[in-house]
C-alpha cells in the first residue's frame, strides 16, 4: 500500500491517533489519570467520592449565599439608613426655610414700626417745636410792621432787627 501524503483523508486518522494516544498517556503518566483509574476500578469508592464532592460543593455554596445576604444585607442597611438622612435633612431644611420666613417678618414688621414711629415723632415736632416758633416769627413780623406804620415808615424796612431765618411760613413773605 502506498501512502500519499498530500491526501486530505489521512488527517482524520492522525487526529484521531494523537487524541487516543494523549488519552492513553494522559491516564498511565499523570497522577490526575492515575485517580481515575483508581475510580473506575473501584465504583463503590467513586460514589464516597460524588458523596464527599457535593457535600463540599453545598458546603462552598453555604459559606458563598450568606455572604452574598450579608453583603445585601449590608447595602439594604445602607441605603435605609441614607434614605433616613436624606429626609431628616429635609426636615431640617424646610425648619430653617420657615425659621428664616417668620424672622423676615419679625424683621419687616420692626422696620415698619420704627419708620412710623420716626413719623409720628416728625409730626411731633413740627407741632411741637416748629410751628410755634413760625407762630412767633410770624407775631414778630406783625409787630415789627405794626410799629413802622405807626413810627410811618411804611412796611419798608430800615436798618432794624432782622429775622434768624429766612421762610415764608415765618416772615409772611
Amino acid at each position: 500500500m502506498k501512502i500519499k501524503t498530500n491526501d486530505s483523508s489521512i488527517w482524520p486518522y492522525i487526529i484521531a491517533g494523537s487524541a487516543v494516544g494523549g488519552a492513553i498517556g494522559f491516564l498511565f503518566a499523570s497522577e490526575s489519570g492515575r485517580k481515575i483509574r483508581h475510580s473506575i476500578t473501584h465504583p463503590d469508592e467513586l460514589a464516597d467520592n460524588i458523596e464527599d464532592a457535593r457535600d463540599f460543593i453545598e458546603s462552598k455554596a453555604r459559606i458563598v449565599t450568606d455572604r452574598v445576604h450579608g453583603v445585601l444585607n449590608k447595602a439594604k442597611h445602607g441605603i435605609q439608613e441614607g434614605e433616613r438622612g436624606y429626609h431628616e435633612f429635609g426636615q431640617s431644611f424646610q425648619s430653617r426655610v420657615h425659621d428664616l420666613h417668620d424672622k423676615h417678618g419679625d424683621i419687616t414688621s420692626s422696620v415698619h414700626k420704627a419708620v412710623d414711629n420716626m413719623n409720628r415723632t416728625a409730626v411731633t415736632i413740627e407741632n411741637s417745636v416748629l410751628n410755634p416758633i413760625c407762630e412767633m416769627g410770624a407775631l414778630y413780623r406783625g409787630i415789627e410792621r405794626g410799629i413802622r406804620a405807626l413810627f410811618g415808615k411804611g412796611g419798608q424796612r430800615t436798618g432794624g432787627p432782622s429775622p434768624i431765618f429766612r421762610d415764608s411760613r415765618m416772615m409772611g413773605d
